[in-house]
């Protein structure tokens, strides 16, 4: 099994977001996959509604994170930085990691995607 990071860090309210998450989820069924999202990126985590964009809702991925090996991260001083606590996030097993936890972790991943 390989360690997988998927990296959002801008553009959480797009296409490329949800595509993002969409090949994140397909890559946690047979690996340790890891979605992280930094500067606007954790906007993304939040209760937005994408259908409003034309967007697919993001409930069945949310819906999926019981059943594949598929870790939500948020950066922290990009939460404190855009004033949003945990509570205001749409999943409730979304990780707080620091920068220097991230960094720690894309370090000993296997494959890094950057969105």
């Amino acid at each position: 099994m390989k360690k997988v990071v998927h990296i959002l860090k801008g553009d959480p309210f797009s296409w490329k977001s949800h595509e993002a998450m969409r090949v994140a989820t397909a890559t946690g069924i047979n690996n340790e996959t890891y979605f992280v999202c930094i500067r606007d990126g954790v906007y993304f985590l939040t209760k937005w509604e994408p259908e409003k964009l034309g967007i697919d809702s993001l409930e069945k991925f949310w819906e999926t994170l019981d059943f594949i090996n598929l870790t939500l991260i948020a950066e922290e001083e990009s939460l404190h930085d855009r004033g949003i606590t945990k509570n205001q996030l749409a999943v409730k097993s979304v990780n707080v990691m620091s920068s220097e936890e991230i960094e720690k972790l894309i370090k000993e991943s296997d494959f890094v995607f950057v969105w």
